[in-house]
C-alpha cells in the first residue's frame, strides 16, 4: 500500500470514528446508595484471598476490587503453590467476568431456564438409576482435586454404588502417572526443589511456564540467579523453542523421538542398574552434561517432559534416584481425588 493511500484510508476512519462519538446515547442516571456497604469507601479498593482451578489444580490469587468489580489478579504470597506470582492465564482471568458472552443464567436447548428446573428434570432419570443402584449411570468430570467436591463425588458414589466416574482433561499428564506407575508399581506425584539443586536437565519439559507447580519452581529456580547466591546451570534439551529454553545456560535441539534413545544413553552412562542400549547419540555436548551430573550428586535434578512417553519418565525416575535425589525430588500421594489415565478413562466410557 503506498503511503498516501495509507493516509486517505486512515483519515477515513477517523471521521466515522468522529460521526459515531455525535451519536445519540440514553441518557443514564448515578444515584447514591439508600443504605452504603460499610465496607465499601470510594477509592479504596478491597481484596479478597481465592483460587483459580487450572487443569484440576488450584492456584493461590489475591483479587482487588475496586467498588464491587474485581480489577485486578495477583498471586497469594502465603499460598505455597504460588509464593505472590500468578501465571499468565490467571492474570487475565479477570477479564471472564467481562465476557459478554458469559453465561448469566442457567439455560436449557438455549432458553433461559432455572435451578429448579434442572432438579426436576434429573429427578425421574436418578431414581430409575437408584432402583439399580447406579447400574449404568456415568459421571465425568475433569481433574478433581477439590477435597470438598472428592467428598461430594465421594457421597453420591455412596448412593449409587454401581455408577462410574470417569475423569478426563483435554492436556493432563497420562504420560507422567504411567511412568511413576512403571517405575513404583502405582500412582505417585513428583515434588521438585528447585532451590536445592545446582544442576538441572530438563528433556523436552517447560517446567517454568507450563504443569501444577510451574509459578512455585520458577520463583525457586529465579531464587538461585539472584546476586550472592550459588548461581545453578540449566541445561535444556527440546525440540520446541520454550520459556525454559530461553533461560537455559545450554539449549541443545533435539527432535521430540529422539529424546528417549538419549535419556537411555544417559542412564547408561550414569551407571543406573538394568540399563543397556547399544544406540549411540552422536552430540558433542553430551560428555560435558554427564560429566557435570556426576560431579553434583545429590544436588541435581532431572525432569521429562508431559509428552515423553511413560519409558522416559521411569528413566528419569532411576536417574534421579542414582544421582541422589533425597534434596531435590520427593514422592507424594496423588493429589488427584481418584487417580487415573484420562485418556483411558475416556476411552472406556465411550465403550460403554
Amino acid at each position: 500500500m503506498q503511503r498516501r493511500d495509507f493516509l486517505e484510508m486512515m483519515t477515513a476512519t477517523l471521521a466515522l470514528a468522529g460521526l459515531n462519538g455525535c451519536s445519540e446515547t440514553v441518557p443514564e442516571k448515578i444515584v447514591p446508595y439508600v443504605r452504603p456497604p460499610e465496607e465499601i469507601i470510594p477509592g479504596k479498593p478491597l481484596f479478597f484471598a481465592t483460587a483459580m482451578p487450572m487443569a484440576g489444580y488450584a492456584q493461590g490469587l489475591i483479587a482487588e476490587s475496586n467498588m464491587g468489580r474485581p480489577t485486578k489478579v495477583e498471586g497469594n504470597p502465603d499460598h505455597p503453590a504460588s509464593l505472590g506470582a500468578a501465571s499468565a492465564f490467571a492474570q487475565a482471568s479477570v477479564w471472564s467476568l467481562y465476557d459478554p458472552d458469559r453465561s448469566q443464567t442457567v439455560t436449557n436447548d438455549g432458553r433461559i431456564s432455572t435451578w429448579e428446573s434442572f432438579v426436576a428434570a434429573l429427578a425421574n432419570p436418578l431414581a430409575e438409576r437408584r432402583a439399580a443402584q447406579g447400574a449404568g449411570l456415568s459421571i465425568l468430570t475433569g481433574a478433581i482435586t477439590s477435597p470438598t467436591l472428592a467428598w461430594q463425588l465421594e457421597q453420591l458414589a455412596q448412593k449409587f454404588p454401581l455408577a462410574k466416574w470417569h475423569a478426563y482433561e483435554p492436556i493432563s499428564s497420562d504420560n507422567v502417572r504411567a511412568g511413576s506407575r512403571l517405575a513404583f508399581g502405582s500412582y505417585v506425584d513428583s515434588q521438585y526443589r528447585f532451590d536445592r539443586a545446582d544442576v538441572i536437565l530438563s528433556l523436552d519439559r517447560d517446567f517454568l511456564s507450563r504443569g501444577p507447580g510451574c509459578i512455585r519452581y520458577a520463583r525457586d529456580f529465579a531464587a538461585r540467579r539472584r546476586p550472592g547466591q550459588t548461581s545453578n546451570r540449566l541445561y535444556v534439551v527440546e525440540s520446541t523453542p520454550s520459556i525454559t529454553g530461553a533461560m537455559a545456560d545450554h539449549r541443545f535441539p533435539l527432535r521430540a523421538r529422539d529424546i528417549e534413545a538419549l535419556t537411555t544413553v544417559i542412564g547408561q552412562r550414569l551407571g543406573v542398574l538394568g540399563i543397556s542400549s547399544s544406540q549411540d547419540i552422536a552430540v558433542p555436548w553430551l560428555d560435558v552434561l554427564i560429566r557435570d551430573l556426576q560431579e553434583h550428586r545429590n544436588s541435581s535434578l532431572v525432569l521429562a517432559g508431559d509428552e515423553q512417553p511413560p519409558a522416559v519418565h521411569a528413566l528419569v525416575h532411576a536417574i534421579n534416584e542414582t544421582l541422589g535425589r533425597q534434596n531435590t525430588v520427593f514422592y507424594t500421594d496423588p493429589i488427584e481425588a481418584r487417580p487415573v489415565e484420562h485418556l483411558e478413562s475416556l476411552k472406556a466410557w465411550t465403550r460403554a
